[in-house]
Formats: structure tokens, sequence, C-alpha cells
């Protein structure tokens, strides 16, 4: 449209506002094909038309008989390409049909010489690529015909002969102005149908490439959503599997190296740890079976075969925290909430993330800090957002601060505190991990949404 700035409101009635250079893909050879039969059996129509016309009406004419057959099958070519082609068409037909009215006049009005002009049009608005062409054509076709329609009426007066022969009429119009009205009324339906019968075709063709675009992005979604959920299901064996494995391994790590220390001075010592390195490989390799038992069920359920126990929450919390103690680091745990009930009444899939939360961050400075104590504190509140329109959000917090200096030699992988971000932001939660401010000493906060309950409504304004 940038050529023809002046016909955009034109071209957008002959196009489509949201795509208006689109372009209809070209035909297909079997339409092609198709087309030529299509001329052909217009052609064989519009002569066998004409010879029954002439059959029982004589027409005064000086032009040889066989001229009238010619047009009847020249008007039908442009049909052959009609939509490989379609203005070439379209140009060819309306050349056809004045050389027709002036050397042939009786054949104009048959039948299917209309149609031949009227598939013509259609096809170069439902088929033409360039919609800024098919404006600028139907444009002048409108032109041309009503000047072609003044200049019969007036300089050649090509109807005084008609208006010659009527004698009388019953009509509540004059001759004259019943043909001209007449004429323009047929005109108007005439054209004016081709062009809208067109532009409804291409919008049609323009309606079935939305759809299999449409289709194909579903599809597509479809796909990536089936690989997102594949993934997401892979974070969170690997979060389960780090959660469930890391901590016991860590635990018998260093059990088994106080062993080590201890087996020749101390021998009861170096027993203890080693019961201890025990009971937590024989924990890991339950747990673990439990997980397996959850993944191999091809439903989700748990085997038949597959005791499984119950997923932690926060009730288990002190003996996590007495684990730790084992291993030889004293915890300190404390609790302030806005409502006694508060962690009781958090959901389950919450208070698992909460609890595993605190068991990476406890697993993470035994494994990587020369911390001997840490403290962990789990919170709940709320907080007024929005002034405009004020509304409560509640949260439960978690934070695990501890002394200690980075142990040399125990560069892990970072996927522990990666797990505990993402379990965090499965709840559009935040966290704040990294060495305190001032130091020394690391600090893992974890805040995430909960559920309002009815007592901290009514506290809160």
């Amino acid at each position: 449209m940038a050529r023809f700035p002046w016909a955009r409101g034109w071209v957008a009635a002959l196009s489509d506002p949201d795509e208006p250079d689109w372009q209809r893909p070209r035909p297909t050879s079997h339409e092609l094909v198709r087309d030529v039969w299509l001329a052909a059996a217009v052609a064989a129509a519009s002569v066998l038309s004409l010879a029954l016309i002439e059959s029982y009406t004589s027409f005064s004419s000086d032009q040889p008989w066989w001229l009238g057959y010619l047009v009847s099958v020249l008007i039908a070519v442009p049909l052959a390409f009609r939509r490989r082609y379609p203005v070439a068409g379209v140009l060819a037909a309306t050349a056809v049909f004045v050389w027709a009215y002036y050397v042939a006049p009786h054949v104009n009005i048959q039948l299917f010489f209309q149609i031949a002009c009227f598939a013509s049009l259609y096809s170069m608005v439902a088929w033409a690529r360039s919609r800024q062409l098919v404006t600028l054509m139907v444009v002048a076709i409108a032109v041309f015909t009503v000047g072609w329609l003044m200049i019969d009426w007036t300089i050649t007066n090509s109807y005084a002969e008609l208006l010659d022969d009527i004698e009388e009429t019953s009509g509540p119009f004059s001759p004259a102005v019943g043909i001209m009205g007449y004429s323009v009324i047929m005109n108007v339906v005439y054209f004016g149908g081709a062009v809208i019968m067109g532009r409804a075709s291409w919008r049609r063709a323009l309606d079935r490439r939305r759809l299999r675009e449409q289709a194909w992005r579903i599809a597509h979604q479809s796909e990536q959503l089936a690989n997102r959920a594949v993934v997401e299901e892979r974070l969170r064996i690997a979060r389960e599997l780090h959660d469930v494995v890391a901590h016991h391994v860590s635990a018998i790590g260093i059990q088994a190296g106080a062993a080590r220390t201890v087996m020749t001075k101390n021998p009861e010592a170096a027993a203890a740890a080693l019961t201890t390195v025990e009971a937590s490989s024989r924990q890991a390799v339950t747990e673990m079976r439990e997980l397996l038992g959850v993944l191999r069920a091809e439903d989700g359920s748990v085997l038949p075969s597959q005791s499984r126990t119950p997923e932690p929450g926060l009730s288990e919390l002190d003996d996590l925290v007495a684990s730790h103690a084992k291993h030889g680091l004293a915890v300190t745990f404390n609790t302030s909430l806005e409502q006694p009930d508060d962690l009781t009444q958090l959901p389950g899939s919450l208070q698992l993330t909460v609890y595993r939360c605190l068991q990476e961050a406890l697993a993470n400075v035994t494994r990587h800090s020369t911390a001997r104590e840490a403290t962990a504190v789990v919170r709940t509140g709320s907080t007024t957002v929005d002034a405009e329109e004020p509304r409560t959000e509640a949260w439960v917090e978690l934070e695990v601060t501890d002394h200690g200096q980075s142990k040399p030699g125990t560069e892990g992988s970072g996927f522990g505190l990666k797990g505990i971000t993402e379990r965090a932001r499965l709840y559009n939660g935040v966290t704040e991990i990294g060495p305190r401010t001032p130091g020394p000493g690391w600090r893992v906060r974890v805040r995430i949404p909960r559920p309002l309950t009815r007592a901290t409504q009514e506290v809160t304004p």
C-alpha cells in the first residue's frame, strides 16, 4: 500500500486489515487443468446457446455468420488461465466484451457469454496476488463502465433505435428512464456481485491458511508443553534425589572420616560412628527405594510392593535438627509464628518444600563450612500491599545462618542451593543465599507465600 497511499481505504476493503499484503498461494496443477476443462465447457455451451438462439430469432448484421461463434469461443479462452494470470484474464475478457458489443451485439446477451465475463472478474478479485492491483483494476473497470454507458446514452445514442420501436408502455417511467435505470441496476449487481464473491473467496483462502497455522501452533505448543513437563519432572526427580541422598551421604562421609581418625585411639567412638554410618546408609537405601517405587508406577501411584512412608513435614523439623546434632552440627531451632497453628495449617506440599529447604541448608553447612553451630528460624507473617487496593499476603519464611568459613577442598556443584531456589519459585517465593554481611558465615533465607488462615484474616486490618 506504500505505492498507493491514496488508495489505502479501497485496498483495505478488498483485503484484510491484519494482513493487507497477504498473497494467495498459486494454483496447483490440478486446479489449472480444471480451468482448461472449464473454459472448454463454457465455450461449447456458448456456441450451442448461440446456435439455438439464432435458430428461432433472426438478427440483421453485415458481419459474417461465423463471427458470433468466434466471439463465443474467445470469451471463454481467458477462463483457461483465470487463476494463473487473473489480471490478464479480466483484461482479455473486457476487450472481447467491448469488441463483441459492436460486431456481434446479439452474442453479448446470451447467458454463457455473461457467465464467462462474470467468472473472469470474480477470478481476478479472488486470485490476484497484489491487492493494490486488484483495487486499481476494480476502480478502472467501474469508471470504464460508467463512462461507456454515459457515452452510449449521449454521444453515440445507441438506444435511440430501441426507443423508436417502442410505441406504448404501461410502466410508471418513461422508456428512456426505464432503459437507463435497468442498465445501471444490472451492471451494479453484475459487477458488484463478482467483486463481493471474489473477495469472499480470497478471505476464505486466508482463513484456511490461518487455521492451518493455528493448528500447527497448537501442535507445536503441545509438544513444547510436553517437553517442558518432562524437564520439570526431571528437575523434580533431581531435587528429590539430591535432598534424599545427599543428606545421608554427607553424614556417612563425616562419620566415616571420624571413625578412621579415632579407630586406633578410641575404638568405642569409632564403633559408634560406624553405627551411624550403617543407619544412615540403610535409611538412604530405604528412601531411594521408595522414590524409585513412585517413579516406576505408570499412573503415578505407589506400587503395591512399596510401603512408602508419608512425606516429611514441619512436625519433623525437630527430628531433622537432632539428626544433624548427631553428626556434629549443633542447630538452634526457633519459630516465630503469627498464629500458633500457622505451621500445621500449611498445605502438605508447602510443608515438604520448607522441610527440604532446611534439610539442604543444614547439609550445606555440614559439607562446606567449618561451623559447628547453626541457627534455623521458621517465621510466619502477613503484609499489606497495594495502597490503592489493599490486600493481605501471608508468607512463611525460613532462615538458616552460621558463623563458619568455607571448608577448603569442598567446592560443590551448586545443585543443592539451586534446588532451594527452584523449590521456592514453584510457589512464587524468593530466596537470598550468600555470605553474611557483616561476616563471617553464610545465610540462606527463603520466603514463600502461604494461604491466609481465618485467624490471620481477622487480625489483619
